[in-house]
């Protein structure tokens, strides 16, 4: 054949390796006649087909996806070769110094899998680690890119004789799969699952290591065992995730599943998802004390598959499409403040004092993750925590980035930085306070580092000068800044609008209702009206709630009766009985009536103030306690329009709504009502406050952000009312709203920040 034949050479980017990319790429091309070669390269994979119209090609593939792909772009270009195409091939990988690829997050195990898993005919019968190119690990095994079985945890577990014969054959859903392992050549449990089931009928807690990191096992109908596990694991009272066979299961026994709840639950990512409780929901109190929602997932490995198997007594027929009366609790094995354990070493050194039973397997979690949550609200899903199935999937941008990192808060703490047109956010870390989740955070950055050579010329962190990610980035010798912390909501919500494709006004108002961030004057920020100018990202607060009067600053926060004393002290409200009797009452009230105590204007406080005076909530035992479950006694929102007002500066009214909630709920005697009452007021009154400030300024565009809005009643009566007023709502949907956001805010506004910059030297 002649030299300088013409062929067309693709660069796809996108999820398109680790997710059976290149093996579909090969069929499509043998079904098309087409010869040349596909490959993993440090940008992306690389098609070379011999024809000059690519685009039926193309056409052929999109509609071949596999189940985890997705195409974010395709260049199309026309090269010479100086030789014949003879056949077509799927080539080494080659690496680069700059990696553009993507990380594909941990999958759910596929239908396939799952049937070859109770099939006694496959070898992979009952093998607790089957998995192909469809589903199983792959965020948690890798250690670089591009994605090959050397460059994962899987290096040490070379492929028998059989796997082989299945990772070459092209016709087989394992060709190509770099994780796939079978009992002879894969990674083994150190403990048989039937012994481990007997365990947990017995009554016993079992550390049992998942995809992601070790969680604590327990039968969640004993209420024995949760009080052990919940006096062992230091954790009063904060809620307990569950996981149960099938949704049918759920629907039946335990919680109230929707059809669209059932996807989210059956989707790949298999997250907890929050779901009203039955009436008579089969499960103990103790799983999730004085809370009207459980949170459930479905097992999302072989190994939880197989666990159901045996604590069922073996069954046979369609049982996994039954209801079966089994639930478990399934909670991140740490201590309370600590994060996930991983490592078998760790898991044996720290779990045996909360676990009666520990198993794990040989094979290595090189990235771990806790479980994301998820909500429905509406129409729309929620997330709560993006961790596992999620990340590290990135958002995409129609523009290019400069490489910024965005260090996060100090609670609820992730990464991200930017590069090209993607920003790449971690999984969920925790709180920053703890050593253990300083190192996690290290080793995150370190694992970006060695999967992206990640060279970051801008560095973002909060304005706290306090904070750990402020002095660990004034560190590192690379440029610096500090975003106050509901700047940093805001930017994140305009970021994630236009990674969706949505056009931000020249001026954006934002409304962040939030825990506590520290303000630019010092004090506690957590409810304001801010106004966003587009062009030149300058924020300026326009209005902010009344602050309240926090008697112990942290300590109020989870004593809520010392708020609910504070504001009967200062608007001369006679105490109820179960605050007067608090034996530190009266010399608090004392200094209260002098002023001797800071405010907070955070709006998360509201909620601790009602649940403290109406006598719901006393002592909060963790974040957001008094909110979840004051949320849970809502029946129907009711809005008393009498008493939804605002103030001559233009700020909510709340004592005049306060007080309405005493009236109710302590002279009436009528509880019920005064929870509906403050739900459905104080959304009209910041509806009514958002549409005032946006009158004012002529604005017709609001972002939301913070934690607060992750109310479910709260976030379902303004998305619906807003737009109905003409005012576009930007809701963060694919990002959680609360502090998991500030890092992406902060990198996004970096890069903006960047950008601005170097359109000035043009």
């Amino acid at each position: 054949m002649q030299s300088g034949v013409t062929v067309s050479k693709l660069l796809i980017n996108g999820l398109v390796q680790g997710v059976g990319f290149r093996p579909t790429v090969y069929k499509v091309a043998q079904q098309l006649g087409l010869y040349g070669w596909v490959k993993n390269t440090s940008l992306g994979v690389e098609v070379v087909i011999n024809t000059t119209d690519a685009q039926v090609f193309m056409h052929k593939l999109e509609d071949d996806l596999p189940r985890l792909a997705s195409l974010d772009s395709v260049e199309i270009q026309q090269i010479s070769l100086d030789h014949e195409l003879t056949n077509f091939t799927i080539l080494p990988s080659s690496a680069g110094a700059v990696n553009d690829t993507i990380m594909p997050p941990d999958s759910y195990i596929c239908q396939d899998c799952l049937g070859e898993l109770f099939d006694p005919t496959s070898k992979y019968y009952l093998y607790p680690f089957t998995n192909c190119t469809n589903c199983g690990p792959r965020y948690s095994v890798i250690r670089g890119l591009p994605y090959d079985r050397p460059l994962t945890a899987l290096a040490n577990f070379p492929l028998c004789e059989s796997c082989c014969a299945e990772y070459t054959d092209s016709n087989n859903r394992r060709y190509h799969a770099q994780a796939t392992a079978c009992p002879n050549c894969g990674p083994q449990l150190n403990a048989e699952l039937a012994e481990v089931a007997e365990s947990l009928r017995l009554g016993k807690i079992v550390a049992l290591k998942g995809v992601g990191g070790y969680a604590l096992l327990a039968d969640a109908k004993n209420s024995v065992t949760l009080q052990q596990l919940r006096q062992r694991k230091k954790r009063s009272s904060k809620p307990f995730a569950l996981m149960a066979l099938n949704v049918t299961s759920i629907r039946h026994f335990y919680a109230q599943v929707s059809e669209h709840d059932a996807g989210l639950l059956e989707s790949t990512a298999a997250p907890i998802v929050l779901l009203a409780k039955k009436n008579r929901s089969n499960v103990a109190k103790e799983v999730a004390p004085d809370l009207a929602t459980l949170g459930f997932m479905l097992p999302n490995s072989p190994i939880h598959y197989l666990l159901f198997y045996y604590l069922l007594e073996k069954p046979s027929g369609d049982w996994l499409s039954k209801a079966q009366d089994i639930v478990l609790v399934v909670t991140s094995a740490n201590f309370s403040g600590g994060t996930i354990i991983s490592d078998n070493l760790e898991a044996q050194e720290q779990l045996n004092a909360i676990a009666d039973v520990v198993v794990g397997y040989n094979r290595e979690i090189v990235m771990k993750s806790d479980d994301s949550v998820m909500m429905n609200c509406g129409k729309h899903d929620v997330l709560l925590r993006r961790a596992r199935g999620f990340a590290p999937k990135p958002y995409y941008f129609s523009y290019h980035l400069p490489q910024v990192l965005g260090l996060g808060a100090q609670l609820k703490n992730t990464v991200t930085f930017t590069r090209g047109n993607k920003a790449f956010t971690s999984q969920y870390l925790g709180d920053m306070s703890s050593e253990h989740t300083v190192k996690y955070f290290k080793q995150v950055l370190a694992h970006f580092d060695q999967v992206f050579n990640f060279k970051p010329e801008l560095i973002v962190s909060d304005a706290h000068p306090d904070f750990f990610v402020t002095q660990y980035a004034q560190q590192l010798g690379i440029e610096h800044i500090q975003l106050q912390h509901h700047f940093a909501h805001f930017a994140a919500t305009l970021g994630n609008a236009e990674s969706c494709g949505k056009k931000i006004q020249p001026i954006v108002l934002g409304c962040i209702l939030d825990g506590y961030g520290y303000g630019l004057d010092g004090d506690a920020w957590g409810g304001e009206l801010i106004k966003c100018t587009r062009a030149n990202l300058q924020f300026e607060v326009v209005s902010h709630l009344v602050p309240l009067c926090v008697p112990g600053g942290d300590i109020a926060e989870r004593e809520p009766w010392r708020i609910a004393l504070a504001y009967c002290v200062e608007n001369n409200l006679a105490l109820p009985e179960h605050l007067a009797n608090q034996p530190q009452a009266a010399i608090l009230g004392k200094l209260i009536e002098s002023q001797q105590f800071g405010v907070s204007r955070a709006f998360g406080r509201f909620f601790s103030l009602v649940a403290g005076l109406l006598n719901i909530v006393t002592l909060a035992n963790y974040e957001a306690h008094a909110a979840m479950v004051l949320e849970g006694l809502v029946s129907k929102p009711v809005v008393e329009h009498d008493f939804v007002r605002l103030n001559k500066q233009g700020q909510p009214d709340f004592n005049l709504l306060i007080n309405r909630i005493y009236k109710i709920g302590l002279v009436e005697k009528d509880i019920n009502r005064a929870v509906n009452v403050f739900y459905g007021s104080i959304a009209a009154l910041i509806e009514k406050w958002i549409i005032y400030h946006c009158s004012l300024n002529g604005i017709r565009q609001v972002a939301i952000s913070g934690g607060c809005w992750q109310s479910r009643h709260l976030l379902a009566m303004l998305s619906e009312q807003l737009p109905r007023l003409g005012i576009e709502l930007l809701v963060p949907y694919q990002m959680p709203m609360n502090d998991e956001c500030i890092s992406f805010g902060q990198a996004w506004y970096g890069a903006q920040l960047k950008l601005m910059e170097k359109s000035k030297c043009v």
